[in-house]
Formats: C-alpha cells, sequence, structure tokens
C-alpha cells in the first residue's frame, strides 16, 4: 500500500486480496473521513468487508471499477453491492476497458474524501480524473493502458505513451526489498500528476527516461528470438539472467505466434523468492479472454499464495512455481490443446 495527495485528495493505492490489506487500507484513511471512493480495486471478500467496516461507520463509500466477472471470487460483487447498493457501479471491462469513463471530473474532490485506487495506470488516472487533474485525452489512454499490447505512440496521447515507456525502466519487485519497487513507482505517479497539470520539469523527467526505455526494447528483441512453443497455442521465453526488458515488446512477439496463451519464466516476483528464485507468468492473448480460463488449469481447492506457488486472482492472469509449472500446468496445457 503507498498513498500520496493529488490536488490536497488523499489517495491509496492497494489491492485486497488479503486481511492485511484491508487494515493496512482502514488504518491509513484519517478518522475524520466523509467520503470514500474506491476506484479500479477489484471485488474480494475484504474489499467488501472494508466498505462494509467503513459504512457502519457513517462513511459515504462508492465504487466505480470493471472487473465483473473476474477474479477467483466473483460473487463478491454481490456481496459490495448488498453493502452499498446503488453506489457500487461494477461493470464489465466491455462496458468500461478503462475505469476513468466511470467518474465524472472533479466528482470526488471535495474535502473529507478520501479514493483508494488499484496501483496502476487506470486506476491513476480514474483517481486523477475524480479529484479534477484531467488532460486531453485521458479517458482515452485509460481505456488502452489496461492493454499492453495496444500500447502504442498511435494509441496512447503523447503524455500517455511518455508514461508507459517510463513505467517500464522502473525496477523489478523484490520481495525482500519490496519498498524499493514501490517508493520508484509512486515517485513516478507524481511525476505523471504533475506532468499532466503542466509542469514541463517532471514532463522532461519522463522523457529523460525514454532512452533507458529503447535499451529495454532492444533486449527484448533479443529475447523474442527465443520463443519457443511448448504445446500448441502457447509461447514460452525463458528471461531468467536477461538484463531489463520492455514487457510490452515481448509480449507483442509472442502474440505474433498466433498463441491463445503466452508464458514468461522470470527470475523475480513474489513467488520466485520462495521458491528457487523463478516465477513462471502465464497470460491469455487478450482477443482469447472470452475462451480460455487460465483458473481451469489449477487443481480445485488448490491455495493462491505466494507460498503455494500459485497466485490465481484472475481468468486471464496466473502465476506459479517452476515445479508447479512442469507439474501441473504445463500438462493441463497440453492436454487443453490437443497435445
Amino acid at each position: 500500500m503507498e498513498k500520496f495527495e493529488i490536488s490536497s485528495v488523499p489517495v491509496i493505492f492497494a489491492k485486497f486480496f488479503a486481511s492485511s490489506d484491508r487494515e493496512e487500507v482502514l488504518a491509513a484513511i484519517p478518522a475524520e473521513v466523509k467520503c470514500v471512493l474506491f476506484v479500479d480495486t477489484p471485488s474480494t471478500p475484504e474489499l467488501a468487508e472494508t466498505v462494509k467496516i467503513l459504512a457502519d461507520l457513517g462513511v459515504d463509500c462508492h465504487v466505480r471499477d470493471h472487473h465483473r466477472g473476474e477474479g477467483r471470487n466473483p460473487e463478491a460483487v454481490e456481496l459490495v453491492e448488498a453493502v452499498l447498493g446503488e453506489k457500487a457501479r461494477i461493470v464489465k471491462r466491455i462496458e468500461a476497458p478503462g475505469c476513468a469513463s466511470l467518474v465524472e471530473a472533479g466528482e470526488f474532490s471535495e474535502e473529507g474524501t478520501v479514493i483508494v485506487a488499484d496501483p496502476d495506470l487506470d486506476g491513476l488516472v480514474s483517481a486523477m480524473k475524480a479529484v479534477g487533474v484531467v488532460y486531453n485525452g485521458l479517458e482515452e489512454d485509460a481505456d488502452v493502458f489496461d492493454v499492453r499490447p495496444r500500447q502504442s505512440a498511435e494509441t496512447l496521447t503523447p503524455l500517455g505513451w511518455t508514461m508507459v515507456r517510463a513505467l517500464s525502466t522502473l525496477p523489478p519487485f523484490d520481495p525482500q526489498r519490496p519498498e524499493v519497487a514501490r517508493s520508484a513507482k509512486m515517485e513516478l505517479f507524481k511525476s505523471f500528476v504533475e506532468a499532466a497539470s503542466g509542469n514541463a520539469q517532471a514532463r522532461k523527467g519522463l522523457e529523460d527516461r525514454v532512452a533507458l526505455y529503447e535499451a529495454n526494447v532492444a533486449e527484448a528483441k533479443r529475447l523474442a528470438d527465443q520463443i519457443s512453443l511448448p504445446c500448441p497455442q502457447v509461447a514460452y521465453v525463458d528471461t531468467c539472467g536477461a538484463q531489463k526488458y520492455d514487457l510490452n515488446t515481448l509480449t507483442q512477439a509472442m502474440e505474433a505466434k498466433g498463441v491463445k496463451v503466452t508464458v514468461v519464466r522470470k527470475g523475480f516476483g513474489p513467488i520466485a523468492s520462495l521458491h528457487g528464485g523463478v516465477q513462471v507468468s502465464l497470460a491469455v492473448v487478450k482477443k482469447h479472454q472470452q475462451e480460455v480460463d487460465l483458473r481451469s488449469l489449477v487443481p480445485a481447492g488448490s491455495e493462491s499464495s505466494p507460498e503455494a506457488g500459485i497466485i490465481s486472482n484472475t481468468s486471464f492472469l496466473l502465476h506459479v512455481s517452476e515445479k508447479v509449472w512442469e507439474e501441473v500446468i504445463l500438462p493441463a496445457l497440453c492436454l487443453r490443446f490437443g497435445e
């Protein structure tokens, strides 16, 4: 969890996967708060409990989100709606590719308001719009930010495209020192807000990162030459030991193989730190997300946690240990796609 102010409104960036997430967020919300907006926060039992606690205290809570039908607990949407009624506007992603379209500019800018947002670019720009910090093309950028393969100079505003490239230069997440990556990300988020507000120095700082991005692209293109197909419809690449690379470029190269699932073996991530320094991350290609559910590859009743070597919170993303990949997921993929 991280926190900073946008236009004098406290914005908390957090996810709601564990009870500790709920407690951290509640502790970060001032006692005198009058209104809390949760934006781009997927519904989970922990989120439902958070809004219930706040609502019972008399806080005016609102949820604006586009993850209906996603996640390991899709029924949690009903738990949130049972607490908030019409104040919970939770739609499918097809209805709102970016959550910025679910709020009006300045709708949540009054004193006594706190915003809780997902710690990604869609969550950031949605929070910005909610407090009244906007720029030309913000909504259009939000619609693209969640879809890496679509991110390009043609689909994003100049500021949005600069930010995407700058974001790729951040240090990887290290569970042993999580504050390093989180702090760097929040500093970059702050720079983006300042640049969107017209700060020329902040804009230049973002642009200076582009040279680093170009080096990351070159490394991604090198890795693209090593892509293999371990079974039909699955592209695999081993990035362990590689220099920092641009994931968007590598993902596009993998999807160009005409597959439905991309798999990246990497040396970082919450699972890697607990399972031999390796994490295997799977993603369903966007156009196949309605037909392929990665949760079906995980044995029923499996625990979703770094300790268990499985993180499965949505239908289109799955992170596992190398052991789970080799013994469970790869055989299941081969069976699913006919080999």
